[in-house]
């Protein structure tokens, strides 16, 4: 990847610290270009093309690109490569180019002195229509998603300018499109054409500033364009026009090949210096981060995580580095537990702030939510009622985003949970419907940036290169380790299969379990998992441990990306950070696998979170808590007055001092009148028939020895089984 200003700058306060020779490097001056449009601006040229020395980065030329979601990540080194072509998911640098490269070295041939700053913002595919539409002034909703990024961009990178304490002055406009938009009349792209200039330069700050349009490749078909686009470079001074004659293009008649992508770039240049020269104006930067008083929130939340993470200590194969270093910077709440073990109904409990016993959702579907539930205020409504801006992309909801309503911007779909694997689902292929549990794994031969998770660590990064004038609330929801457990094969090669330590599974665990627990585990299809997994093969357990540890590895890799940004931006310290997983999830312990039921590798959920300065940060926190508790904790953090209907309770105290006084336990529920309470030492489960299990964590950590029959236990018995009244009671506000 071409170096980074950042590394520059670096090098330059080293040598103005060795020269001595003046008390600070003097900061650098930029012409900036703006370039905008479509695939022939995002650019086909073939990098492999190119002769070697136009393949390295210019030493006087800067990038600054973004194509939602890929970005350069700030300011970069020009170099072939920041260019987006159909089906790339890799990072950059691709292995394409446009006009940019030649544009650059035409203009620093042309004067040597000077210093080139480029923002480009294109998409393949986008028209002037809808995708470019400039709308109203100051109204984001009556604007096209690409002009609206397109504006963001030049405010994020000349920010960003600023903040270095870089001059710069924006020269002119660089515009290639038209292609998406042949079947329009002359009459139409000419005023459509007209209006984005016009808006551009009232957007920058610049009225005259100079604009080169280029004339799409004339294929026989696109006449009406091709006159509205001379038409409006022939009626202005400051507008010119880059023809395509003599060019070739590398398919049918639209894009254009990598010579022509280098005359293009040439001829670019040559009409902007035949251009007056514009009164010098600066774009105001964006409104500072400082003067945003409330905290932002990063809420990262991970699908079907348990335990076996480094830092819970659930399995010693785990290899979750950079989870581990987030915690030792964090409060870990080593004893947190979900509402209900189930993607829909704990994400349903903790975005609400309720008990299932209150939304009425008990499984993955809405069908019996409660009125309560459609009315209550979500988490990320009630922080956009506060002026914050809300975003998010993945798995937060159960069909990912929730109501759209609830969020200002909605990352891109991806694939969910990934690739299939290759020859299909090992259960599906082998049992049919017999086995209901879809326990299928592969290690993927993919590139890099295939993977759902990565694709949502890339859209977290690229968010976080914003520059907002208003507090952010920022989710962001991976989808693994949840099935198929796929990921791609470099984090299968981190493990060993035949030396993994494979969970502890007493042969008659079942035996002490009630009816109804034991109904659960063994009547939910012909096959249970348990005897599925038994059946297809004898390595088959130590095959779905090693890829549910490698879908582990991936999520650990992604989140670090994200954290990993967080924390080298401006938003590090004003930043509250979120992490937790959506419930536990079986590997075989009691004779089951997935999730969905009353016991600890079900319930319990990773929770970690860093308040910036708090003075518990790098503490292990051992009170019981639950994710109900998340939303009016973050509201009490950032000074929110909570909704009314909260039956979660701000854990603020934890934060500060993690050994405070703590009473209450966390609640669990498994369908409608089936509840567990874990307290620090205790789980205590009442089915609705009346049956109870009751273990004693400090000697029975796998839950192996029920002893609810013990009449010594009757007093414990009854004090969990009062806070079951006292918590699913739906008038219940603690």
């Amino acid at each position: 990847m071409p170096q980074t200003l950042s590394t520059l700058t670096r090098k330059a306060a080293v040598a103005c610290i060795v020269l001595t020779l003046q008390p600070i490097c003097a900061a650098d001056d930029y012409d900036v270009y703006l370039l905008a449009g479509q695939s022939n601006m995002d650019g086909r040229g073939l990098v492999s093309e190119l002769p070697e020395d136009l393949k390295g980065p210019m030493d006087q030329a800067i990038i600054f690109y973004r194509s939602v979601p890929r970005t350069s990540d700030g300011w970069q080194n020009l170099a072939p490569g920041f260019s987006v072509p159909p089906k790339f998911k890799r990072e950059l640098p691709s292995p394409t180019f446009g006009p940019e490269i030649g544009f650059a070295r035409s203009m620093l041939k042309a004067d040597p002195n000077r210093k080139i700053a480029l923002i480009k913002g294109s998409k393949g595919g986008t028209n002037l229509r809808s995708d470019w539409k400039p709308g109203v002034p100051s109204d984001k909703e009556s604007q096209g998603p690409r002009y609206r990024d397109f504006v963001e961009t030049i405010q994020l990178a000349t920010t960003q300018l600023s903040q270095r304490g870089d001059r710069f002055t924006i020269r002119g406009l660089l515009w290639h499109q038209g292609e998406s938009d042949s079947k329009s009349s002359t009459d139409i792209y000419h005023r459509r054409l007209n209006e984005l200039i016009g808006r551009i330069r009232e957007d920058v700050g610049v009225p005259d500033l100079p604009v080169v349009v280029g004339e799409v490749f004339d294929n026989g078909k696109r006449d009406t364009v091709r006159e509205a686009i001379q038409k409006v470079a022939a009626e202005s001074a400051s507008v010119g026009l880059v023809s395509s004659e003599g060019t070739k293009t590398s398919d049918p008649g639209t894009h254009f090949d990598t010579a022509s992508q280098l005359l293009l770039g040439e001829r670019y240049s040559v009409a902007m210096r035949d251009l007056p020269i514009p009164k010098p104006v600066k774009m105001p930067a964006a409104p500072r981060k400082d003067k945003i008083d409330k905290p932002n929130v990063l809420f990262i939340t991970v699908d079907d995580l348990n335990d076996w993470v480094g830092c819970l200590g659930g399995n010693p194969d785990a290899q979750t580095p950079n989870l581990d270093r987030f915690a030792k910077q964090s409060v870990l709440f080593s004893n947190a537990h979900c509402q209900v073990a189930l993607c829909y109904a704990s994400r349903a409990s903790f975005m609400t702030g309720m008990y299932a016993s209150k939304t009425g959702i008990y499984n993955n579907s809405s069908k019996s939510a409660s009125p309560a539930y459609h009315q209550a205020k979500h988490m990320p409504v009630w922080f956009r009622e506060y002026g914050y801006r809300t975003m998010c992309m993945g798995k937060i909801y159960h069909n990912d985003h929730g109501k759209k309503v609830y969020w200002d911007e909605i990352g891109p779909k991806t694939l969910r949970w990934g690739p299939e694997p290759p020859d299909g689902r090992q259960f599906k292929k082998r049992f049919g419907k017999d086995a209901q549990d879809s326990l299928a794994w592969a290690a993927l031969d993919i590139e890099k940036g295939e993977m759902p998770d990565e694709q949502i660590a890339a859209w977290g990064i690229e968010k976080l290169n914003h520059d907002y004038d208003q507090p952010f609330f920022l989710s962001l929801g991976f989808y693994k380790p949840h099935t198929p457990m796929t990921a791609p094969k470099r984090y299968f090669e981190q493990f060993d299969r035949d030396s993994l330590t494979l969970p502890n599974v007493l042969e008659n665990d079942l035996d002490d379990v009630p009816e109804i627990g034991r109904r659960w585990v063994l009547d939910r299809s012909k096959l249970i998992a348990e005897e599925a997994v038994r059946q297809y093969s004898p390595t088959y357990r130590r095959e779905l441990v090693h890829a549910y540890h490698a879908c582990v590895a991936l999520i650990d890799d992604c989140v670090g990306q994200v954290l990993d940004k967080l924390d080298k931006s401006p938003y590090a310290d004003n930043t509250i950070v979120v992490l937790c997983s959506d419930h536990g999830w079986h590997l075989g312990e009691k004779h089951h696998w997935r999730k969905w039921m009353p016991w600890e590798e079900s319930t319990r959920s990773l929770l970690i979170v860093r308040t910036p300065n708090a003075p518990g940060n790098g503490s292990v926190c051992k009170r019981t808590v639950g994710l109900i508790d998340i939303y009016p904790t973050l509201a009490d953090l950032c000074e929110l007055k909570p909704p009314n209907g909260l039956q979660g309770l701000s854990f603020r105290q934890l934060l500060e001092n993690p050994n405070d006084e703590w009473e209450r336990p966390a609640l669990t529920s498994t369908k409608a009148g089936n509840h567990t309470v874990r307290s620090e030492r205790w789980r205590y489960i009442r089915y609705v028939d009346g049956s109870e299990e009751l273990y004693d964590h400090d000697k029975d950590p796998n839950e192996w020895h029920n002893l609810a029959d013990d009449p010594s236990m009757t007093a414990i018995k009854t004090q969990h089984a009062m806070w079951i009244d006292r918590l699913t009671s739906t008038a219940s506000g603690e």
